[in-house]
């Protein structure tokens, strides 16, 4: 059958193959869905059994993954737990001989001193029985030894364990090499086994008035014991679902752990159980065997006292030659299952008649649609019918206009390039080719980037596009590559060609190469700017690049410094040995300051042997010190120039703006006048300005100085605040609070020292020893029976940025035996400025230990709702310039308001600072705040006089009242 096509009838051949293409797609597309519902129900099926078997496995696994890490945390501290224990007695032992020294010399002869504390040592013991004291002399004469008295008076010294080690040697070199104690590991007979020598670990320590030394050990194995007890004890404990538990078998069959038959444990796991039981036991020790894995095998249920069936992941856990088993029974998931799978027939039921629904209005909507294409595309063919010919028209008209154009861009000088609206290169000229080295074959086709040096960022090729669509042109210099690589500078045009319907069409882009115009210019900068013999800016780039300095820091409200710099004496060195080592000074000392400084910083040579540095961006006049400090000690190292060695020290003088100056020209005066200030004072140091600066400088040296010893003058020391429940008056809590008492000055403010720490990096240690001390305080008062209350430690933002500073936390808790939720951490929200992503991981990780976290200060500087929805807080404290004015300011009672109705919706305990009357405690009582503290409970005091007020004496008592 034949088909004659003309316009009219095309648009009508096209409908009906259209509909009968559509509607039989459509019958096929609603068959199709309900095949692939029905097979993809079976799918999901199929999907979910595999599921929840992973599922469960994966549980296992993490299960199986964290007992065995804590196997490991609970393995690796064994050695470490011998040691503080050995620490501790040893230490004990020399407090007893030094006691006795002390009290007993002068009184009695030297050999009846030595015997009492010999005797006083002698009958002690420890570790069930095991422990005692010795006592050798440096030379190995042995003074004591409890298990062998015979031998005491004789020599030691060559006392060798199995391993050739020699004792006694061992001991005395640890004693000597560190008197204040060490550590000494050999191996020696075990009560346990007296044929068999066992690795034994002791502490030695020097006692200095006799040099003896006074040391006890013990066997490692016994400790590892012990060890591995605590963490069977801990798996014991471990459950996880309804009726995951653990199970530990020794290697070599001994049942080590047994949670549903304790009475089994420490027997071979063939004596006990049935028949069944044993073999699924000795599987589970063969599987181990293998490598580990799972298994399932039938078990009795206890709770429900039937068999069901269990599945096990067994991992071999070698440092205590033990299996670890990980078990759960398979119907704790089994009503899940079946729940998924019933859901998802009933969903499968319901999309039947949607399926069919939905394929009816499916087959009549694109009937409709087909109409309506048709009679768009009937439309479409005679427009591109009128357009062709136009076109042809057009086209008619360009080529004379093309002919002409053509000829000057064949004999142009300058490279021309012609691209379509897609900027993919139509055309290029002689010229082109010329100064680029490329051939039109290279480049047809090809974008314009294919020039490209790669010197130019996104945002100039962007501004360059932008300003070509808005104006229809750019002008402009650029820097391109030629195809032997070599970068090159072009003045280039670029301009779009447009329709009459202002359609793009092309655009063209015309440009001259201007390196040697460049290099004369640059030449002549060269010469103009920067001083020759040192290639450093003289005194006017340095004036041009201040003047910028200054006015960009008073847009911004920032500062800029000014180093003076003149080299002492160097008039000396070319007076002696002549300007050309002179000159070849200069250039050392200029090429040593373009290292110390920052690259937006300028460095600039005045003349002779003065230099000057801009130091811009400042915050404030510490930054100026390190540069300084720096310059002082890098320009005095010896400089040598061919056989001469020569010393040089610099004299600073140091301005800053705007204290010193408003220009250039004032600021460089003034820094000059400085810098002979510094030589008067001696030379080889640096002064700032004004007598004012001075001080300061002198000032926060010497805190600085003083801060960085005060941890080890013992300087530091922590007062407590008590935090007050205001609805009883019971103490609940205490915040610990900082304090430095230099020795022999007055006591420092925190708001001085703190800055200082944080800027100096010394924040670091002191905020350890804080947290430490902190805790120990509390574990003390737990020991000595007062009421338990939680403890606020204040943290910087240079803490949270530690990346081990979770762990450091988790150690303190556990060296102290502290519970981790009795420990508060307080952060100002500042910690929110600073998108810092390793401070969003440390509070989480806070978080997840279990400690309180509290925001403190909050509403006074950044707060944003947004904050208590991303970080997880636990307590807000509530600024005492809130609380001031409470009993007379309405404003300040809704504001705590709001904040006590969002902390208690969100699950916050608010805290209230700066209580200082009863009135101010009634109404945030009423307003629903839960804690307070201020001087109207207690000005901060020491751990005596707080481990008083929560004494059992006085745990009933409020302290308001």
């Amino acid at each position: 059958m034949k088909f004659h096509l003309t316009d009219r009838n095309l648009p009508r051949y096209h409908l009906l193959g259209t509909l009968i293409v559509v509607v039989t797609l459509a019958v096929a597309l609603g068959a199709s869905f309900l095949w692939i519902g029905v097979n993809q129900h079976h799918q999901s099926i199929d999907r979910l059994e595999r599921g929840f078997s992973t599922q469960k496995q994966e549980r296992l696994r993490s299960e199986m993954a964290a007992a065995i890490g804590y196997l490991d945390f609970v393995h690796s501290r064994t050695e470490m737990v011998l040691q503080e224990a050995l620490r501790d007695r040893v230490d004990m032992a020399m407090q007893t001989a030094q006691a006795i020294y002390e009290r007993e010399r002068g009184r009695r002869p030297e050999a009846e001193v030595k015997r009492l504390i010999v005797e006083a040592l002698r009958p002690q013991r420890f570790y069930d029985g095991r422990g005692y004291f010795f006592i050798d002399g440096l030379d190995g004469e042995c003074i004591l030894l409890p298990i062998a008295p015979e031998r005491e008076g004789r020599t030691l010294w060559d006392n060798q364990d199995d391993s050739g080690h020699y004792i006694m040697r061992g001991l005395a070199e640890t004693a000597r090499n560190k008197p204040d104690g060490g550590y000494s590991t050999y191996r020696w007979y075990s009560p346990d086994n007296p044929k068999e020598m066992s690795d034994k670990l002791a502490y030695v320590r020097l006692f200095k008035p006799y040099g003896w030394v006074i040391g006890t050990g013990d066997y490692l194995y016994k400790w590892q014991d012990m060890r591995m007890r605590e963490g069977l004890e801990r798996l014991r404990a471990w459950k996880f679902g309804d009726t995951g538990s653990f199970v530990a078998i020794s290697q070599d069959g001994q049942l080590l752990l047994q949670p549903q038959w304790p009475e089994f444990e420490g027997k071979h796991f063939t004596e006990v159980g049935s028949p069944d039981e044993q073999k699924v036991r000795a599987a589970l020790i063969k599987l181990a065997s293998e490598g580990g894995g799972f298994l399932q095998y039938p078990w009795l249920n206890r709770s429900r006292n039937i068999q069901s069936l269990r599945t096990a992941y067994v991992q071999v856990y070698r440092p205590w030659k033990m299996v670890v088993i990980a078990s759960v029974f398979e119907e704790e998931m089994q009503g899940a299952f079946d729940s998924e799978r019933a859901a998802m027939l009933q969903a499968l039921s319901r999309q039947i008649p949607f399926l069919s629904i939905a394929a009816l209005s499916a087959i009549l909507l694109a009937i409709g649609a087909s109409v309506l294409f048709s009679r768009w595309m009937s439309g479409l063919l005679g427009n591109y019918r009128r357009e062709l010919d136009e076109h042809a028209q057009a086209l008619e008209k360009q080529a004379k206009q093309l002919r002409l154009a053509g000829h000057v861009f064949e004999s142009s000088k300058e490279g021309i390039v012609i691209t379509d609206p897609e900027t993919r290169i139509l055309a290029v000229n002689p010229a082109f080719c010329a100064i680029t080295g490329r051939t039109p074959d290279e480049v047809v086709g090809q974008r314009p980037s294919v020039l490209a040096s790669g010197e130019h960022d996104g945002n100039f090729y962007r501004n360059m596009w932008k300003s070509i669509r808005e104006t229809g042109s750019w002008t402009g210099e650029i820097r391109n590559r030629r195809k032997d690589g070599v970068v090159y500078p072009e003045l280039i045009s670029i301009s779009s060609v447009r329709d009459q319907a202002g359609k793009v069409l092309h655009y063209v882009g015309t440009f001259l190469d201007i390196t040697e115009r460049k290099e004369a210019e640059e030449q002549i900068r060269q010469l103009a700017e920067y001083d020759p013999l040192t290639q450093l800016p003289n005194r006017s780039l340095l004036h041009e690049r201040l003047n910028e300095a200054v006015s960009q820091a008073r847009r911004e409200a920032r500062q800029v410094g000014v180093l003076f710099i003149d080299l002492d004496r160097f008039k000396n060195i070319n007076d002696s040995l002549g300007h050309a080592i002179g000159d070849r000074v200069l250039q050392a000392v200029a090429d040593r300051l373009r290292h110390l400084v920052r690259e937006s910083d300028t460095v600039s040579r005045l003349g002779g042997d003065e230099f000057a540095v801009v130091l811009p961006h400042l915050d404030g006049p510490s930054h100026v010190l390190p540069v300084a400090r720096k310059i002082l000690a890098t320009l005095s190292q010896p400089y040598y120039v061919d056989e001469h060695e020569l010393q040089l020290t610099p004299s600073i003088g140091i301005t800053l703006f705007p204290d010193n100056g408003q220009d250039s020209e004032t600021l460089l005066k003034n820094a000059d006048t400085a810098m002979y200030h510094a030589k008067n004072n001696g030379r080889n140091n640096f002064q700032f300005f004004t007598p004012e600066f001075n001080e300061w400088v002198m000032e926060r040296l010497q805190l600085e100085n003083g801060l960085r010893h005060a941890l080890a003058r013992k300087e530091l020391l922590l007062h407590y605040q008590p935090q007050v429940d205001l609805a009883s008056g019971a103490i609940v809590g205490c915040e610990a609070l900082l304090r430095w008492q230099p020795a022999g000055s007055a006591l420092v403010p925190p708001d001085r020292f703190i800055p200082v720490a944080e800027e100096t990096g010394l924040i670091h240690g002191i905020g350890s020893w804080v947290l430490d001390e902190a805790c120990r305080q509390l574990r003390a008062w737990d020991v000595a029976g007062a009421r338990p209350i939680h403890m606020a430690v204040n943290v910087a933002v240079p803490q949270l940025r530690q990346r081990n500073f979770v762990g450091l936390v988790r150690d303190t808790l556990q060296r102290h035996g502290l519970n981790p939720q009795r420990l508060e951490i307080e952060v100002t929200e500042s910690v929110f400025l600073s998108h810092d992503e390793q401070i969003r991981e440390t509070l989480q990780g806070l978080a997840d230990l279990g400690i309180q976290l509290s925001l403190d200060d909050f509403g006074t500087g950044y707060s944003s709702l947004s904050y208590l929805r991303n970080f997880r807080f636990d307590v807000l404290k509530i600024d005492k310039s809130f609380v001031s004015e409470l009993h007379c300011n309405q404003d300040d009672i809704t504001l705590i308001r709001a904040i006590v109705s969002i902390a208690r919706d969100m699950s916050l305990v608010t805290v209230a600072e700066g209580i200082e009357s009863e009135e101010q405690q009634r109404i945030l009582n009423e307003l629903g705040c839960t804690i307070g503290q201020g001087y109207y409970f207690s000005r901060p005091i020491g751990a005596d006089q707080l481990g008083g007020l929560i004494s059992p004496a006085v745990a009933e008592s409020s302290l308001a009242q």
